[in-house]
C-alpha cells in the first residue's frame, strides 16, 4: 500500500481493545511499511470536596492512575512489537484535543480510531469523532468495531462540485480514488468510484424557458457528461498510477448517480453493502473554522459503515 508511514492508533480509554481492529492495524502498519504508535488518552480525575477532605488529592490520584495504565499499555505493547514497529503513549487530557496535538507534534499522516458507537445514526455531533473529523489535519480513519477483518466492497465518494480550487478538488479527489484502491487490492476487495450529479438550479432558470422540462433534461445531459468526463480522467489517472495489470485486476467500477449527494450515497453504500467509504470532508482550506461541508456532514450521519475521511492540502486545523 505504501501509503502512509506514521499511523496513530487511538486505544480504547477503557483499555477494551477490539481484537479485529487490532488485526487490522497491524496488518495495515506491516502493508505500509510504517511506524505505529499506540495512544491511549484517560479523562483526569475530578476528585469531590468530601475525598479531598479525607487528605485524597488529585495529584496522588492522577499518579496512581497513570502508573496502573502505563503498566497495561506496556503489556498491550509486548503484544504488538513482534508483529510491527510500535511505540506507546498515555496522555491525561481530552480527547480530541490530544489527538490532534500528537498528530500535529509527530507528523502523524494517519489516524485510526474506533467509532464511540456501532451506528452512525446514533448521531456523533459533539463526540471526539465528529470533532476529529471536522478539525484532525490527517486523514482519520474511525472502524465500527464489528467490521469484517478484510472489507469486501469499498466505496470511493469523489465530489466535483465544492468550495475548493479546481486543482485543490483534483488532487482531493484522486487522493481519495489512489488510497480507496490500495486498500482494495490489499483487502482483495472490490472498487466502486461514486459521483452524485444533479441540477438543483434548473427549476429557477425554467421559470424563464418556453420548454421548462427540455430546458432541465438538456441541463441534466450537460452535467452528466461533464461529470463522466471528470470521472475518466480519475480512472486513467489511476491506471497509470496502478499499472495495467493492477488495474484490471482491481476493475474498478464507476457510478454516476443523479440526485442530491446527501441523499443517493448513503442508499447506495447501503445497496452495495460497502464495508468502508473513502471520503473528502472539507468545505474550503487555509481559513480554520471552515472545517466541513454540509453534504459531506449529511453523508457521514447517515452511513452505517466505517468511514476514512480525507481533508485536501493546505488544510488548517483550528486546533493549535
Amino acid at each position: 500500500m505504501n501509503q502512509f508511514k506514521n499511523i496513530l492508533y487511538v486505544l480504547h480509554p477503557h483499555g477494551d481493545e477490539n481484537p479485529q481492529s487490532l488485526a487490522r492495524v497491524i496488518s495495515l502498519t506491516n502493508n505500509n511499511q510504517a511506524e505505529l504508535t499506540l495512544l491511549r488518552i484517560i479523562p483526569k480525575p475530578s476528585l469531590s470536596a468530601y475525598t479531598k477532605q479525607l487528605g485524597i488529592n488529585d495529584e496522588d490520584i492522577a499518579q496512581k492512575i497513570q502508573n496502573h495504565e502505563e503498566a497495561k499499555l506496556r503489556e498491550l505493547l509486548a503484544f504488538f512489537t513482534p508483529h510491527c514497529t510500535a511505540k506507546a503513549e498515555l496522555k491525561m487530557g481530552k480527547s480530541y484535543i490530544d489527538i490532534i496535538h500528537t498528530v500535529q507534534m509527530e507528523n502523524i499522516d494517519l489516524v485510526i480510531k474506533e467509532t464511540e458507537s456501532n451506528s452512525w445514526l446514533d448521531r456523533l455531533f459533539g463526540s471526539n469523532d465528529m470533532h476529529l473529523l471536522r478539525k484532525c489535519p490527517c486523514p482519520i480513519w474511525l472502524m465500527q468495531p464489528n467490521e469484517n477483518p478484510n472489507y469486501r466492497h469499498i466505496m470511493a465518494a469523489v465530489d466535483f462540485n465544492t468550495d475548493i480550487t479546481e486543482e485543490e478538488n483534483s488532487d482531493l479527489n484522486q487522493e481519495i480514488v489512489n488510497i480507496a484502491s490500495a486498500l482494495a487490492l490489499s483487502d482483495f476487495a472490490s472498487l466502486h468510484i461514486v459521483n452524485a450529479y444533479d441540477t438543483p438550479e434548473a427549476g429557477f432558470i425554467g421559470l424563464w424557458a418556453e420548454q421548462p422540462e427540455k430546458l432541465e433534461r438538456q441541463l441534466l445531459e450537460d452535467e452528466y457528461l461533464q461529470k463522466r468526463s471528470k470521472m475518466a480522467t480519475l480512472f486513467d489517472n489511476l491506471k497509470n498510477k496502478l499499472g495495467k495489470q493492477s488495474y484490471d485486476y482491481l476493475s474498478p467500477q464507476s457510478h454516476l448517480v443523479q440526485g442530491a449527494a446527501a441523499q443517493e450515497l448513503p442508499q447506495l453504500a447501503k445497496k452495495l453493502q460497502v464495508d468502508i467509504v473513502v471520503m473528502g470532508t472539507v468545505a474550503r482550506t487555509g481559513i480554520p473554522g471552515l472545517i466541513i461541508g454540509n453534504t459531506a456532514e449529511a453523508i457521514l450521519t447517515q452511513l452505517n459503515c466505517s468511514v476514512l475521511a480525507i481533508k485536501p492540502k493546505g488544510f488548517i486545523s483550528p486546533v493549535k
